[in-house]
């Protein structure tokens, strides 16, 4: 867009926004997507400036990417347009709490970490730890549909959003779902927005359910001799009286990068409740490793290790590779997890490397390559597809 039509589209927006409502010039540098700038970023402060916002693009045929904390704009596809940037982070407040009811209603610009704050006041949580956590807006993790190590236990995204609100392109305000945990049987249109990328809808607010904080958390590892090894570890772990909160594998590349010792996979899990019921799960886990002739060991500065696995691939700036590199996340079947990996690395050996992780529990694979293909893109895309069948992401 040239210099004309950016002054053209700031000035159409004063008329539905403030001054201090819209950023321009140096200011737009924070909303730079695919090595692109938009015209004008609008920061509405409430539904209704969404929706008028909205309407004018809709009329004006502007490209708008709905913005928060920027923790998950590289997810998806880079848009064909990108006119405005609406940044959501002033609709911030906790509209409605129930902490007997176990649910909370929020605007979508509010961070996920000032919502945790603010329910831990009450001894509850949002069971939700997805990368960017530290600086994500609830808005943005709802879009992407991002849900880290905790959906083990927990479920994922989809399983918390109980409704939400949404602007459409043409300003329309709907919303899908309902307020509390009783909902009639009818089509959840709740789930259709949950991972859109805004390609439906802006969110504009969620009611989300949350649970009690536990009292008492530990965490270990466990290290395998194989990925098919870790995975019996796994099994074991699932048949038992065990129940992780976390329950991540890594392979030998991926675990080096999260900061694991060795140079096999490692099997990273977490359980969480009373404390003399984390002691006895503490020990089990210790006893099946034991029995599967697997190392064991308590995880030391558990917080930080967990940030790095659900960070991962990301979180660093030369990514665990050292380089440039492709950062990929995929659904296979759980069971299929380490079948994925094994595939990936063997589809890439010879001609680059590859870093992984999964949640095991749910088959959700991600991970990085750094590869020089000789031959065609078809053929090298069909051997990284080779083994287990992909689904979406959840």
């Amino acid at each position: 867009m040239g210099a004309g039509a950016a002054v053209e589209v700031a000035e159409s927006l004063r008329t539905v926004l403030a001054e201090d409502c819209l950023a321009r010039g140096d200011g737009l540098d924070r909303y730079r997507l695919g090595g692109r700038r938009p015209a004008a970023a609008a920061l509405p402060t409430s539904e209704a400036q969404v929706s008028a916002v909205l309407r004018l693009a809709h009329d004006r045929r502007w490209g708008v990417v709905p913005w928060g904390g920027g923790a998950h704009q590289s997810s998806g596809r880079v848009p064909s347009r990108f006119d405005v940037a609406l940044d959501l982070r002033a609709l911030d407040r906790v509209v409605r709490y129930e902490p007997a009811d176990m649910t909370v209603t929020v605007e979508a610009g509010i961070r996920l970490q000032s919502l945790q704050e603010r329910l831990a006041t009450s001894g509850q949580f949002l069971p939700l730890d997805p990368p960017g956590a530290d600086r994500a807006t609830l808005g943005g993790v709802v879009a992407a549909n991002c849900s880290g190590p905790l959906r083990c236990r927990y479920g994922t995204l989809r399983d918390l959003v109980l409704g939400v609100r949404v602007v459409h392109a043409d300003g329309t305000l709907t919303k899908a779902g309902a307020g509390g945990v009783k909902n009639a049987t009818a089509y959840d249109l709740t789930k259709l927005y949950v991972g859109s990328h805004g390609t439906l809808g802006v969110i504009v607010g969620a009611t989300l359910r949350v649970q009690p904080k536990p009292a008492c958390e530990e965490s270990g590892w466990m290290a395998a001799s194989s990925l098919e090894h870790a995975m019996l570890l796994v099994r074991r772990i699932l048949n038992s009286e065990v129940a992780p909160s976390r329950l991540e594998l890594l392979e030998a590349v991926g675990a080096r990068a999260c900061g694991f010792p060795g140079d096999g996979p490692h099997l990273a899990v977490s359980v969480a409740g009373r404390p003399d019921a984390v002691a006895h799960q503490m020990e089990r886990l210790a006893a099946i490793a034991a029995e599967c002739e697997a190392q064991w060991s308590g995880m030391e500065h558990a917080v930080e290790a967990w940030r790095r696995i659900r960070e991962f691939p990301g979180g660093r700036e030369d990514g665990p590779l050292g380089g440039e590199e492709v950062r990929w996340r995929a659904g296979v079947l759980p069971a299929d997890s380490a079948a994925a990996m094994r595939s990936v690395a063997e589809a890439v050996a010879g001609e680059g490397s590859a870093a992984m992780a999964a949640s095991v529990t749910h088959g959700v694979v991600r991970g990085a390559l750094r590869a020089s293909f000789r031959r065609s893109r078809h053929e090298g895309r069909r051997d990284l597809r080779a083994g287990p069948s992909a689904e979406a992401p959840r």
